[in-house]
C-alpha cells in the first residue's frame, strides 16, 4: 500500500496535485488511516478532476491512479463491502502508461523510481 503511494505521490509531483490526490498519498503512507479507504476514493471519484477546467488524458489518469489507492486501502483494511479484487493490480500498468506518455522525462524517470523498476524490453533478434 505504501508502494502504491509512492507511484502516486511521483505522478502527481509531475502532473499535478490537488487536495483529492494528495488525501490518497497520505491515506496510503499510514495503516492506521486505510479504513478511510472508501473515503477517499468517493472524495477522488467525486471532485478529483475539479482543479482542472478542460483535464487532459494525463490528469484523468493520474485521478484514476488515485481512486484505485482509495480501493486498495479500503480492502487492505477490511471492511466489507470490498471494491474490484483486482484494484491493485491496475496501479503498475496504469502507472507505466503515465510515465511513457509523459513528456517531461523527469516525470518519466520519478515514476519508474517510485516503481522499484522499469519494465525491460526485448528486441526479437
Amino acid at each position: 500500500m505504501t508502494w502504491a503511494g509512492r507511484v502516486l505521490a511521483a505522478a502527481a509531483d509531475g502532473l499535478g496535485r490537488t487536495p483529492e490526490i494528495d488525501a490518497a498519498v497520505e491515506l496510503a503512507g499510514d495503516r492506521d488511516q486505510w479504513s478511510r479507504g472508501r473515503d477517499v476514493f468517493e472524495l477522488v471519484r467525486s471532485r478529483g478532476l475539479d482543479a482542472w477546467e478542460h483535464p487532459t488524458e494525463q490528469q484523468r489518469l493520474l485521478v484514476r491512479l488515485a481512486e484505485l489507492v482509495g480501493k486498495v486501502a479500503h480492502n487492505e483494511a477490511g471492511p466489507y463491502p470490498f471494491f474490484d479484487h483486482h484494484a491493485g493490480w491496475q496501479i503498475g500498468p496504469l502507472a507505466v502508461h503515465l510515465a511513457t506518455s509523459a513528456t517531461d522525462p523527469s516525470v518519466r524517470d520519478r515514476i519508474a523510481q517510485a516503481l522499484g523498476d522499469w519494465p525491460t524490453t526485448h528486441d526479437a533478434d
